[in-house]
C-alpha cells in the first residue's frame, strides 16, 4: 500500500472543487464567445445568482472582446429574468409533485443555497410551478387509483385526505389520471384473460363486477387489448405443445368447450415451426459423432412427446449431413487423436473412413514425437548453457595463462611452474570438456529437428487419400 505525504491530503480534498470551478470558468468564456447574453443572463439566473450585468459584460470583454455588445444588457436582463423564475417555478413543480405545502416557500427562502447566493426571491414563480407539481401529484394518484381497478369515488376519498393534510385538491388532474388508469385497468384484465386462454366473453362477468362496485366499464379498451394478445396465446400454444405431445386437434376441442376464438393458422405455425427446429436440433446432435439415427427418432416420437411432419427426413438429415462432415473430417480426426479421445469411425462413410482413421494415428503419433520434440529441445536449452559456461570458463584459463607468459616478473621456480602445468592441464580439461558438450548439442538439435520434420510431415499428410 502506497502512503501518500500528510500533506497532500488537504490537496486531494480540493482538487474536485479546483476542477469544477475550472470548468465553470470555461464554460462561461465559451458562452461569451457565442455572444449570447440571453443565455448567459438566463444561466445565471437559473443557478440561482443574482442579477449582475457589469460583472459579466468585464468578464466577456476580457476573453472575446466585447463581442454581442449591442443589445448585450437587454438580452442579459431578459435571460435572468426567465432564468430566476425557472429556479423557484422548479423549486415549486418539485414540491408539489411530493405532496409538500406551499408554505415550503419559506424553507427555500431560509435555505443556505439561498442565503449564501443571495437569491433574489418570486413567490410567484414558485407558486405556478407547486400548482403545475400539485396537479401532476393528483393526477399520478388518480392514474393508480383508476389502475387498482377502483371506483372514481374514490375521488372522494382523495379529497378527505387532502383536507386533512391541509394540502389543496386538484378535482380535474385527478379526474383525468383516473380515466387513464381505468383505461389501463381494462386493458390489462384484456391482456391478462386472453395470455391465459380465458373467453373474451368473461367480460360480461367482470363488467358486472365492476359496475357492481362503482367502476366504470371500458369494454373497447378489453376487447383491444384481448383481441391483441390472442393471438399470442395460440402461437405460445403451438409451439409449447409440438414437444410436449398436444395438437392442434385436442386444443381446438378445449377451445370449442370453453368459447375460445381460434387461430388455427397461427397455431399450426408455430406449431410446425417448433418441430422444424426440433428435427434439425436432432439432427445436427447425432451428427456429430453418432449414427443416424432418424429412423428410430421417427419410431420414438410419440414417447418423446414430438411429431413427425412432413419436412422432418429433410430437416434431420441436412443437419445430420452437415455435422457428420465436421466430424469426419481429416482435422478433427487429427485433433481426437491428438486428445487420446476416442473416435466413431463407423460413422464415417466408406471414402473417408479409412483416411480418418489415419488422420486419427497420426494424431496420437503427432503428440508422441512432440513429446521426443520437447526433450530434445529442452536438451538443446540445457546443452546450449553448458558450453556458453564452458567457452567463458576456457577463456578465463587462456587469458590467466597468456597473462603469465607475458609478465616480465614473474619468478619461474618449481612452484611457478607446477602452477603452469596445472593451468594447462584445466585447459585441456575444459577444452575436451567443451568438444564433448558441442557434440551433445550438435546431436540434440539434429535429433530435435527429425522430430519437428516428423511431426510436420503427420500433420500435413493426413490430407492424403
Amino acid at each position: 500500500m502506497i502512503r501518500l505525504p500528510r500533506w497532500s491530503t488537504p490537496l486531494i480534498l480540493t482538487l474536485p472543487l479546483l476542477l469544477g470551478g475550472c470548468q465553470a470558468t470555461m464554460e462561461r468564456i465559451a458562452d461569451c464567445k457565442a455572444g449570447d447574453w440571453n443565455t448567459i443572463g438566463h444561466k445565471d439566473g437559473a443557478a440561482g445568482e443574482v442579477q449582475d450585468y457589469a460583472e459579466r459584460k468585464d468578464f466577456c470583454d476580457s476573453h472575446d472582446g466585447g463581442k454581442g455588445q449591442g443589445d448585450a444588457a437587454a438580452g442579459y436582463l431578459a435571460g435572468w429574468a426567465q432564468g430566476n423564475w425557472d429556479f423557484w417555478s422548479a423549486r415549486g413543480v418539485g414540491d408539489g409533485r411530493q405532496a409538500l405545502p406551499q408554505s415550503t416557500y419559506e424553507r427555500h427562502v431560509a435555505s443556505e443555497d439561498v442565503q449564501k447566493r443571495h437569491t433574489p426571491l418570486n413567490r410567484p414563480a414558485y407558486d405556478a410551478g407547486w400548482m403545475i407539481g400539485n396537479s401532476d401529484y393528483w393526477n399520478g394518484q388518480g392514474k393508480r387509483d383508476g389502475t387498482d381497478g377502483k371506483p372514481a369515488s374514490s375521488r372522494d376519498a382523495a379529497r378527505d385526505r387532502a383536507a386533512q393534510q391541509g394540502l389543496r385538491f386538484d378535482d380535474a388532474s385527478y379526474a383525468s389520471g383516473w380515466q387513464t388508469g381505468n383505461r389501463t385497468f381494462w386493458q390489462d384484465a384484456g391482456f391478462t384473460d386472453a395470455r391465459n386462454g380465458v373467453p373474451d366473453t368473461g367480460l360480461k362477468a367482470r363488467a358486472a363486477a365492476a359496475r357492481a362496485a362503482g367502476v366504470q366499464v371500458q369494454e373497447e379498451a378489453y376487447r383491444a387489448a384481448w383481441n391483441a394478445e390472442i393471438v399470442n396465446y395460440w402461437k405460445n400454444l403451438g409451439t409449447q405443445d409440438a414437444v410436449s405431445g398436444k395438437d392442434f386437434n385436442m386444443r381446438r376441442a378445449e377451445a370449442r368447450a370453453k368459447g375460445l376464438k381460434i387461430y388455427e393458422a397461427e397455431y399450426r405455425q408455430s406449431w410446425e415451426n417448433r418441430l422444424a427446429d426440433y428435427w434439425r436440433k436432432a439432427g445436427q446432435d447425432d451428427g456429430y459423432g453418432r449414427p443416424f439415427q432418424l429412423e428410430d427418432r421417427m419410431a420414438n416420437a410419440a414417447r418423446d412427446g414430438v411429431f413427425v411432419i412432413p419436412r422432418t427426413r429433410e430437416l434431420y438429415t441436412a443437419a445430420w449431413d452437415e455435422q457428420n462432415a465436421r466430424y469426419c473430417n481429416p482435422d478433427s480426426a487429427f485433433d481426437l487423436g491428438r486428445r487420446g479421445a476416442g473416435m466413431a469411425f463407423e460413422v464415417c462413410r466408406d471414402p473417408v473412413r479409412n483416411q480418418m482413421k489415419r488422420a486419427y494415428l497420426s494424431g496420437q503419433d503427432y503428440e508422441v514425437a512432440a513429446a521426443k520434440y520437447n526433450r530434445a529441445a529442452g536438451d538443446v536449452d540445457e546443452l546450449s548453457g553448458r558450453v556458453r559456461e564452458a567457452r567463458a570458463r576456457l577463456g578465463r584459463i587462456e587469458r590467466d595463462i597468456r597473462a603469465n607468459l607475458d609478465n616480465k616478473d614473474r619468478p619461474v621456480n618449481d612452484e611457478t611452474q607446477k602452477q603452469d602445468r596445472r593451468r594447462e592441464q584445466e585447459r585441456r580439461d575444459v577444452a575436451e570438456y567443451l568438444q564433448r558438450t558441442e557434440r551433445q548439442l550438435d546431436d540434440a538439435r539434429r535429433w530435435a529437428e527429425r522430430h519437428q520434420q516428423q511431426m510436420e510431415r503427420l500433420r500435413r499428410d493426413i490430407y492424403l487419400n
